[in-house]
């Protein structure tokens, strides 16, 4: 018993050297500015003037950045007809940065348009999905490319509307 109580004493006593220690280790040098240095007030980001419509957040600037990386894809810009059965990926990107930017819609200029182009966008990849053009458990037949490919290329075209709307809002 001995033994344990030692070493619990052991350790109590090596925690309490650290503690110490690492409370030693802050400076007042570090969270006191000198007195003749001038202290910032400001707020990090000042609120917009009354009236002013906000911008659109971070995840929407970031979703139009994703669709332009999204618009190299083979899916985008492979032949149509040879590409459709593997858009799986790409179509579920797609979705989640399309979604992104509908919602996020009314912070951007021409945002009506905006809007109604993502739920296009969003509409067209679902009926890929509808029409069993992926390759998944539902993919179709061969007899269904022509259904397949007209999907893929109402996608194709939302998408570059989508992203010539935005362009300009994420840095692009």
């Amino acid at each position: 018993m001995a033994v344990r109580f030692g070493r619990v004493w052991f350790g109590v006593a090596v925690g309490g050297w650290v503690l110490a220690a690492v409370a030693g280790c802050g400076s007042s040098a570090l969270t006191n500015a000198p007195s003749n240095t001038p202290v910032n007030t400001e707020p990090a980001s000042p609120a917009p003037p009354a009236g002013a419509a906000p911008g659109p957040g971070t995840a929407v600037l970031n979703a139009i950045t994703k669709l332009d990386l999204i618009s190299q894809d083979s899916c985008q810009s492979g032949p149509v007809d040879q590409v459709y059965p593997n858009c799986d990926r790409f179509l579920a990107e797609l979705r989640s940065a399309a979604n992104t930017v509908r919602n996020g819609a009314a912070g951007l200029p021409r945002s009506a348009e905006v809007a109604a182009t993502s739920s296009g966008l969003l509409a067209a990849t679902d009926a890929f999905d509808r029409d069993g053009c992926g390759g998944g458990p539902y993919a179709s037949s061969a007899d269904n490319a022509p259904t397949c490919t007209a999907d893929l290329g109402r996608v194709r075209t939302a998408l570059s509307t989508l992203i010539e709307q935005t362009k300009g809002s994420a840095g692009s």
